[in-house]
């Protein structure tokens, strides 16, 4: 599209086509608001950026009891969603978290620490023992592992939700403009700048461009302490034969020289072209050498070592593994205290970033929050954990 077809005034104008922009372009809908442009740098989702893929992870299962609960709202929110959208957006077959069971939290939590606020908290889990996983699942834990099976988590299509909320959107008449970035945001957050010098004002301007939300902020001295990290994550075949026997998983172990120790797991939810059942894996740590502080400078090829990490423990921990058959960077943008930003900055300026790539399963969540603040309102709920202005991200 070009300058001279864009509108010269938006209510509300929202920079960045990935999930939170989307679901917030949706929560807007829904609120009778039509007056919205989203502008995108390249494609809406696209695949260098961290909203790109089939699957995310729900779950409520956390250490900290205050995610836990946010979990429990973004999991109401989806059971909405759904209804919104007219079909199932989730596929409810559990989880698994085993592995060593240590005190000391990761990026996901720790065994213990979930266990601990589940009882709290009420929510149902199975506690096993290694032999029972083994017995269960097509997975090979070391003798002293133990596990969590949450059976009411599971995984999020996201490719089906992008498209419903590209749906939702552009049936209440909003603009979602590709291939169109901007160059700068006024100082009162009260418009944006295009590249080709295009101004388009806004009632009130929303921010959720990934990790390129702290080059659009810095000029305004207003990005937060955000790191990026490169994180590594795969399709692999199976054999057909334990297709069905695979769980969505988390595998907890202590880092040990280079190998951070924390892999993930689906369970066969898509094949391959010539009809080949596979799983997706991954790396949930980055090494520090190749975390970044500059978007732009982040590695965009799977590093070899992290491969070679990944595929041995695939390989070795993990039966009926076949061949490797994608591998895919996504960018994290994280937080020193792993937990996202969502706030108002100014009276027109209202952000998301920081989100640690953990973001898609509380997306309802967000984007109903940030339609909130972009129509004048405070989010449903307490959102404080996710403030500018708290220790690990302010300036």
């Amino acid at each position: 599209m070009s300058s001279a077809s864009l509108p010269a005034k938006a209510a509300v104008v929202i920079v960045g086509g990935g999930m939170a922009g989307l679901s917030c372009a949706a929560s807007l809908a829904r609120r009778g608001i039509t007056d919205v442009l989203l502008l995108e740098a390249k494609t809406l989702a696209h695949a260098k950026a961290s909203s790109f893929g089939e699957t995310r992870m729900f779950r409520e299962m956390y250490s900290d009891p205050v995610l836990c609960r946010l979990a429990q709202e973004a999991n109401r929110l989806w059971r909405e969603e759904e209804i919104h959208a007219g079909e199932q957006l989730r596929e409810t077959h559990g989880l698994l978290f085993y592995g060593e069971s240590w005190d000391e939290e990761t990026i996901e939590g720790s065994i213990p620490g979930a266990r601990r606020v589940m009882d709290a908290q009420g929510i149902p889990y199975e506690a096993l023992n290694a032999d029972q996983i083994s017995a269960r699942f097509p997975l090979k834990p070391k003798s002293d592992f133990t596990g969590l099976f949450e059976p009411t988590a599971g995984a999020v299509r996201s490719d089906k939700v992008v498209a419903h909320w590209i749906r939702t959107a552009r049936n209440a008449g909003h603009q979602l403009i590709e291939h169109c970035p901007v160059a700068n945001l006024d100082a009162d957050g009260g418009g944006v700048t295009l590249e080709g010098g295009h101004h388009i004002a806004a009632d009130q301007l929303v921010v959720a461009c990934g990790i390129w939300s702290q080059l659009m902020l810095a000029p305004l001295g207003l990005a937060p302490k955000l790191e990026v990290w490169p994180m590594l994550w795969a399709h692999y075949t199976v054999d057909p034969a334990l297709a069905d026997r695979y769980p969505q998983w988390f595998c907890f172990q202590k880092e040990r020289g280079d190998d951070g120790g924390l892999y993930y797991g689906f369970p066969v939810l898509s094949h391959t072209n010539d009809g080949r059942p596979r799983i997706k894996a991954g790396i949930d740590w980055a090494p520090k050498e190749l975390r970044v502080a500059e978007p732009n400078a982040m590695a965009t090829e799977p590093p070899a070592r992290l491969v070679e990490l990944l595929d041995t423990f695939l390989f070795s921990d993990v039966e009926g593994v076949q061949e490797r058959v994608e591998t895919v960077i996504s960018p994290y943008s994280m937080a020193s205290d792993v937990n996202f930003v969502l706030d108002r900055l100014s009276p027109k300026l209202s952000l998301f970033a920081g989100g640690s790539g953990q973001a898609f399963k509380f997306a309802p969540l967000i984007g109903d929050s940030l339609a909130r603040l972009a129509s004048g309102e405070a989010p449903a709920v307490d959102l404080s954990c996710w403030s500018h202005q708290r220790e690990a991200v302010s300036i």
